[in-house]
């Protein structure tokens, strides 16, 4: 019985097969990925960054985006996610974003600044339109902080290919089931967008890879390396910095690398590995304070302090546990279906007496999965998919490596992962290719023709109202988000324009039509190669052929990796 999850040693051929996985799935989020912020979240973790590198400040200012946010909130209208700093700070206003997403995106954002010089009639357009009638700005910045989710995207999907082999998994197996999940699942479209779900999800899981690869060493009686230990660290602090509430899976993996490296590094104590790993962590949490106390005068305040009342937590979790793992509107089983296939694997699992991978899932899932499901916004609000359980779905899905290789042999688990794979192919695909704040738009404006008086909010404000209509969407088969979704695409495509039916798109029996309120989400304009083209004049070749070039060098890689020569 392993005291630990089984780690296998990786040879190189395996971190060709990672880097080739990393490149596909970069070619495939490059493809569509949204590049200008898609919601107003978005658009302040963006103004964040800015900040940062104009006035080295993380208070929100200087551009026309910043200035319109500002104003919205000093007339005390709750518009955006951005609180009043504390004392001495009054006349600030910083965005609830962790810290770490503005960080992260800060070189992005200087390679932004260098191609707003090299191209500055690109900008003068930009600036001359306007989203949500508010002037535009740093066009180039927009689009290359954008890049950071498809390259962290790219990057988590490499960490499961590699988990997989770790696993037991072989290399096709591997190559698979990483595809799988940056194809197959609803972290496709959470990377082509801005939020920072996607960041926290990939420091969460390259703290375990780091983890997996130094206890490999210390099962060989070979010392961890620095470099691995202090990325474990990093990494954890990382995911806590991008999202706070992320805490009690930080905890998790903090704990299960304690106790499986004391364990594996008996008889000796492991005072250098622990010290390594954990140290820049609480770096990183001291920081937190630090910030946290600068900006709002108040150690423990993140900025949801005002928004987040004493009841958040304090409500029945059934409709939450049934909304994001259920519902045809956010469900994870609609979402994600193949983690579906780690139910094979926990079973072998279970019949070899190897129950630590299991706990550790197990873990995850009740830190991770239990605190956003009984919270009021299980759904994400701006989402395709429960955004918030995206940390979650890489742990439980790179088992699935093992199970593909057991398809072989049993033609049920064959059966189950060809399906699983194929219906999260087409619910992403789905995801991509329809702007997912399109269908929310398209689906509140029927809402309210639907249900003039929200379901279970028929004495609320007009904010409630709205907020039982988008819940009701959630559960209501006829609003079902993936298939809504292709419905727009098909409606596009048949040329009908922007105008569609309620009839038509979500079966009320009413003769209305509903239209795309903002320029943004109507045709394919949310892909930034397209709204490159179509908004500012620019070609509309380099898109295409950086992603062709992509898909020839990692299929190229995947052969490589996949030769039966390499040991």
């Amino acid at each position: 019985m392993s005291p630990f999850p089984r780690v296998e040693v990786l040879h190189p051929a395996d971190r060709t097969l990672g880097w080739s996985v990393f490149v596909l799935l970069l070619a495939a989020y490059l493809a569509v990925f949204a590049g200008l912020p898609e919601n107003p979240d978005a658009e302040v973790e963006f103004q964040t960054t800015s900040a940062l590198v104009r006035r080295q400040s993380f208070a929100l200012g200087g551009t026309p985006e910043a200035e319109a946010i500002l104003a919205i909130e000093h007339q005390g209208r709750q518009g955006y996610n951005v609180r009043r700093g504390g004392p001495g700070r009054e006349q600030e206003f910083f965005g609830w974003s962790g810290v770490a997403q503005g960080l992260v995106a800060t070189p992005l954002y200087v390679v932004g600044a260098l191609a707003h010089e090299l191209l500055p009639a690109y900008e003068e357009r930009h600036r001359a339109t306007t989203h949500m009638g508010v002037a535009r700005s740093e066009y180039f910045e927009h689009l290359f902080v954008g890049l950071r989710n498809p390259l962290l995207g790219a990057l988590t999907g490499a960490l499961v290919a590699l988990a997989a082999r770790r696993a037991g998994a072989r290399r096709g197996a591997a190559l698979l089931c990483a595809l799988g999940y940056g194809l197959c699942s609803f972290a496709w479209p959470q990377a082509r967008g801005t939020l920072s779900d996607v960041q926290a999800t990939c420091f969460l899981f390259l703290a375990f890879a780091l983890a997996q690869g130094a206890l490999e060493r210390l099962a060989r009686a070979q010392p961890a390396r620095t470099a691995g230990l202090l990325g474990f660290g990093l990494a954890l602090g990382g995911a806590f910095l991008t999202r706070p509430v992320v805490a009690p899976g930080v905890a998790v993996l903090a704990f299960f690398f304690l106790v499986s490296c004391v364990r594996t590094a008996r008889p000796r104590f492991p005072a250098r590995e622990l010290a390594l790993a954990l140290g820049p962590a609480l770096l990183c949490l001291g920081f937190f304070l630090w910030i946290n106390a600068r900006r709002f005068g108040d150690p423990l305040e993140s900025g949801y302090g005002g928004v987040v009342g004493s009841g958040w937590f304090l409500r029945s979790p059934l409709p939450g546990i049934e909304g994001a793992l259920l519902s045809p509107g956010s469900g994870l089983l609609w979402f994600a279906p193949g983690i579906l296939l780690c139910l094979p694997y926990a079973r072998a699992q279970l019949a070899h007496g190897e129950r630590a991978p299991l706990l550790l899932a197990g873990a995850l899932v009740l830190a991770l999965g239990v605190p956003n499901v009984i919270i009021p916004s299980w759904h994400g609000a701006w989402s395709y998919g429960p955004r918030y359980l995206l940390p979650l779905v890489p742990f439980l899905w790179f088992p699935l490596g093992v199970a593909l290789e057991r398809a072989r042999e049993r033609w049920g688990v064959r059966l189950l992962a060809i399906a699983a794979l194929t219906l999260g192919l087409v619910v992403a695909l789905g995801g991509v290719l329809v702007e997912y704040t399109t269908n929310i738009d398209l689906s509140l404006q029927a809402a309210r023709l639907e249900w003039p008086d929200a379901p279970g909010a028929p004495e609320a404000n007009e904010q409630e109202q709205e907020d039982a209509r988008f819940v009701a969407t959630k559960f209501d088969w006829r609003f079902a988000t993936p298939w809504a979704h292709w419905r727009i695409l098909r409606h596009r495509l048949a040329g009908l324009g922007e105008q569609f039916p309620v009839r038509e798109l979500y079966f009320l029996p009413r003769d209305e039509a509903v239209t795309p309120a903002w320029e943004r989400e109507q045709g394919f304009r949310h892909i930034a190669w397209v709204d490159l083209h179509e908004r500012l004049g620019g070609p509309s070749w380099p898109g295409p052929a950086l992603c062709l070039a992509l898909l020839v060098l990692g299929v190229g890689l995947a052969l490589r990796a996949l030769d039966p020569a390499q040991p």
